[in-house]
């Protein structure tokens, strides 16, 4: 067995990082929207930061080396870079720039002499309106997934959007794992890039911009395959996503923008407070998303045992609004995962089905810093005034009288805590009606939010939570091959260590090594000081090639005419690629099929063509069938369906396969029915 290891740089500490949400460098990777002025029309970025000396911020278009724009910034004289109107080619591209390697947009602030700012893009247009916050250095990474929530409904402005900015030269950057139905624009064409993957080559400062257009047809695949799209680059890019419009009804031409800029993979987590927004009870708006990095990411709601849902690589799980501590604006949510997964929020500004935002919303830690100084300006969303509110996550170890609120018109009164269910650390406030420079101070660790509307504009923000998000450096040694292999803590300098394979503790691994015996996922959580955090995952592969092909049904018992479905998976364990993968499925002939369908490849019956897998993919065929009594005489048949795989090489069979489902198809005794002395006879096959 070899690893496959993501490294990690920084270790744990109580300090602040220096690659935080709060940095010296921002990049706002330009955007597309669906009609040119329906989304975004007007456009501001906000400038700020918690230094007393004012200093210096310089702003660069694209790959000019001349500054565009220069700034002094304070605490207490933040900065509003004016944009040009809707699309300007530079924060928002027409389509002529979309679906092609551009130089001349995207933006990125510096400061010269390394002072920290934060960076908050506001956007609105007659009826709609938008805030991002840049993540700074946090945002550069080189694996990403496209995030977002479904695009429901039709109207022409409605579509969806990322935006990828490289920077350093000779950046190559690969795209996939989205719905192969899905296509996205290039040029005048919508869609022109039908390609079940796409490479892309950029230089510093280049960018490229995806469109999943949706216009007035809707489809799954432009409303949500593009949902979870891996993103991978082999030198640091940013990315900025969402949808602009989006909807939340279906057959509706309601819309709102919605769109953020996430972290990498590598500064993610599994433990996450949601704060509800003042979206309807119907819960339209008001929901998290959860977008899996790995395999078998199990999610659990409020404390509960069983979890809501487990899902792959690069699926995606909306947790119903009923899981809200309560319908009211200020509830919270409280969801961990097994796996480090993405977390997104949708949220409402008002009632209104048509006032969303989006959030994507950071891991709660012990390291989370104690301030937000400051939001600019928090009623300005680029000219329009906005009800002005802040959502703040608490350690629930600090007084509330320690937690201070302070706007342009002085001290806020805190409101009454809302506890976590589920959690005993972490308690949550909801602060609305403020107005000017919002400061949050605190004792403890703190992650602030913020959401206003204007009529049917909703508008949101996620403001901290990056600053000093952990991580644990790992290595592998002893020859990188089991049984001799460790993998390591590079720094072994904590208070206690705990190691997990594929999520479940692992009795008895508490020190700073541990040799893997089987391909999964594996992690160490670690303590130092009282504050506990997980180091990113390594998956371990197998040196021989591993196909592990599976079988279930949503049900094993039947009666005749019954539909009966089966998903068949097939993963790849090994460290190399396997080429030419099939997996046959013959069907008995008391099953008949009814329709298939793949994430990848194609079926014609009986073979699902898979094409080629590299490690760690798992890809799922779902057959609907019906079965069918052949002999009506026949009080019950039993029939049992098995698959088999192959592939150009010879598979190791390490893991046991489970290739084989069994089905039950009982006949309902007939009944007997006396009607004028005649004996009828009423055969019931279902």
């Amino acid at each position: 067995m070899k690893l496959k290891v993501f490294m990690f740089l920084i270790a744990l500490s109580c300090g602040v990082s220096a690659f935080s949400q709060l940095s010296d460098l921002h990049y706002l990777p330009p955007l597309k929207q669906g009609s040119n002025n329906q989304a975004i029309q007007q456009q501001e970025v906000h400038l700020s930061t918690p230094e007393t000396t004012p200093f210096t911020v310089n702003v660069y278009e694209g790959t000019n080396p001349a500054i565009l724009a220069s700034f002094t910034i304070s605490n207490t004289t933040p900065a509003v870079h004016s944009l040009g109107n809707g699309d300007n080619n530079v924060t928002l591209v027409d389509n002529a720039h979309t679906g092609v390697v551009i130089n001349d947009a995207g933006l990125r602030y510096v400061a010269p002499n390394g002072e920290r700012f934060y960076v908050n893009y506001r956007g609105r247009s007659g009826s709609q309106g938008a805030s991002l916050t840049s993540k700074g250095r946090a945002a550069m990474g080189t694996q990403f997934k496209w995030g977002g929530v479904p695009n429901l409904g039709t109207h022409v402005s409605k579509s969806n959007t990322v935006g990828i900015m490289a920077t350093e030269d000779n950046t190559t950057v690969d795209v996939f794992g989205y719905d192969p139905n899905c296509v996205f624009r290039q040029g005048g064409n919508a869609s022109a890039i039908t390609a079940d993957t796409y490479q892309i080559t950029l230089n510093a400062n280049e960018s490229f911009v995806f469109e999943a257009y949706m216009g007035n047809t809707f489809s799954d695949a432009q409303s949500q395959g593009w949902i979870g799209t891996s993103i991978v680059s082999d030198k640091d890019i940013v990315i900025s996503n969402g949808s602009l419009n989006y909807g939340r009804q279906a057959n509706n031409t309601n819309r709102d923008a919605g769109i953020d800029q996430p972290v990498p993979e590598n500064r993610i987590g599994k433990e996450y407070v949601f704060i509800r927004g003042n979206g309807n009870t119907n819960g339209w708006t008001e929901f998290p998303l959860i977008i899996a990095t790995q395999n078998n990411t199990e999610i659990y709601v409020n404390g509960n045992t069983t979890p809501i849902a487990t899902i792959n690589n690069g699926e995606y799980f909306e947790i119903p609004s009923s899981n809200y501590s309560s319908n009211a604006v200020g509830a919270n949510m409280y969801v961990t995962t097994n796996k480090d997964a993405y977390a997104y929020q949708c949220m409402g500004g008002s009632t209104a089905a048509y006032t969303q935002g989006l959030n994507f919303v950071a891991p709660v830690n012990c390291l989370l810093p104690d301030t937000m100084d400051n939001i600019p300006d928090i009623r300005n969303v680029a000219g329009i005034t906005v009800t002005g509110g802040v959502t703040i996550v608490a350690s629930s170890s600090t007084p509330d009288s320690n937690i201070t609120v302070t706007d342009g018109n002085g001290t806020v009164a805190l409101p009454a805590a809302t506890p976590v269910t589920g959690s005993t650390l972490w308690k949550t406030f909801y602060v609305p009606n403020l107005n000017g420079n919002v400061t949050v101070n605190s004792s403890g660790p703190i992650a602030v939010g913020f959401i206003g509307f204007n009529g049917a504009r909703g508008v949101a923000g996620y403001f901290s939570g990056f600053d000093t998000v952990p991580e644990v450096d790992l290595q592998v040694s002893g020859g990188g091959c089991l049984p001799s292999a460790t993998v390591e803590v590079v720094d072994p300098n904590f208070d206690s260590y705990q190691w997990f394979e594929n999520g479940s503790l692992i009795a008895g691994a508490n020190g700073p090594t541990y040799t893997p015996t089987a391909a999964g996922d594996y992690f160490v959580r670690v303590i130092k000081g009282g504050c506990q955090y997980d180091s990113q995952p390594l998956t371990a592969y197998y040196c021989d090639p591993d196909v592990v092909i599976k079988k279930v049904a949503d049900q094993n018992t039947v009666r005749h005419g019954d539909t009966v479905t089966f998903s068949i998976t097939v993963e790849s364990l090994g460290l190399d690629p396997v080429t030419n993968v099939v997996i046959t499925d013959i069907l008995p002939d008391g099953i008949s099929l009814v329709n298939a369908s793949v994430t990848k490849g194609s079926f014609t019956y009986p073979n699902w063509n898979v094409g080629t897998m590299t490690s760690g993919d798992l890809e799922t065929l779902t057959l609907v069938t019906q079965v069918n009594l052949p002999d009506v005489n026949t009080q019950t048949a039993t029939y049992t369906n098995t698959i088999n795989n192959s592939q150009d090489q010879t598979d190791g069979n390490i893991t046991v396969d489970d290739p084989s489902e069994t089905v039950t198809v009982n006949f309902q005794t007939p009944t007997t029915v006396i009607t004028n002395r005649r004996i009828t006879i009423r055969v019931n096959r279902n």
